[in-house]
This record gives structure tokens, C-alpha cells and sequence, in this order.
């Protein structure tokens, strides 16, 4: 009896062991973590942080202009600056892919977002 139970022991501790060293490469799939960084990864662009550190101000010459929620054309666009319009800069960040975007409030109003700098011809002089 007591080799019968010793035999069930090692053959359950034998399959357990060999199970679990078989999960972590099932789970270590190719890609799979590659696939959800970049949703990670760009959620955590678009929720950039700024302050409000430059006095600089700049009139929009370009029509069509949107400001967004982050600094990336694939964050949301909260809306257009209409072409004349003041903008105040707060500040700037570099993006790896997109160049540089000033954070920037309308003039008059309460509304602010992220602009890339080529479409201002220029942006905020102070980092975010």
C-alpha cells in the first residue's frame, strides 16, 4: 500500500510539474503582448499631460485647424480654430512620429487641445 500511494504521489506530482511547465510558454504566445501595447501605448499619448507655462500668442493663418485631446492625429478632435483666430500657447511636447504640438486655449473662449505646430507656422517655446 504504502508503495502503491509513494507511485501516486510521484505520478501526480510528475503531471502537475509538467503542466506547469507547459503554461507559461501557452501563454507566451508570438505577438499577442505586441498587439495590445500600442492601444496602451497610444491611450497613454492622448492623455499627455501640460501646464500652462508660455505667454506667447499666435493669430491662425491655415483654415481648418483642429485642436485635440492629445498629440497625435489619431487622438479625438474636439473641434476646428477658425482662421483669424488668437491662440494662447501653454506649452509644447516632441511626439516620436508626429514633430512637435503646443497645447494651446482660443482667445475669448474656454476651449484648449493640441495643435500640431506646422499648422500654426510655429509653437509654444516652453516644454510641457
Amino acid at each position: 500500500m504504502r508503495i502503491g500511494k509513494s507511485l501516486a504521489v510521484v505520478a501526480t506530482a510528475s503531471l502537475l510539474g509538467g503542466g506547469l511547465l507547459l503554461a507559461p510558454s501557452a501563454s507566451a504566445v508570438p505577438g499577442a503582448s505586441a498587439k495590445a501595447a500600442p492601444a496602451v501605448e497610444q491611450l497613454l499619448s492622448c492623455s499627455h499631460g501640460w501646464s500652462n507655462k508660455d505667454s506667447g500668442s499666435k493669430k491662425v493663418t491655415a483654415s481648418g485647424v483642429r485642436y485635440r485631446v492629445g498629440p497625435h492625429t489619431s487622438c479625438d478632435a474636439l473641434g476646428q480654430i477658425p482662421q483669424g483666430a488668437t491662440v494662447y500657447y501653454h506649452c509644447y511636447t516632441r511626439t516620436q512620429d508626429d514633430g512637435t504640438w503646443s497645447h494651446v486655449r482660443i482667445k475669448g473662449t474656454e476651449r484648449q487641445g493640441w495643435v500640431k505646430d506646422t499648422l500654426l507656422g510655429g509653437g509654444s517655446l516652453k516644454l510641457c
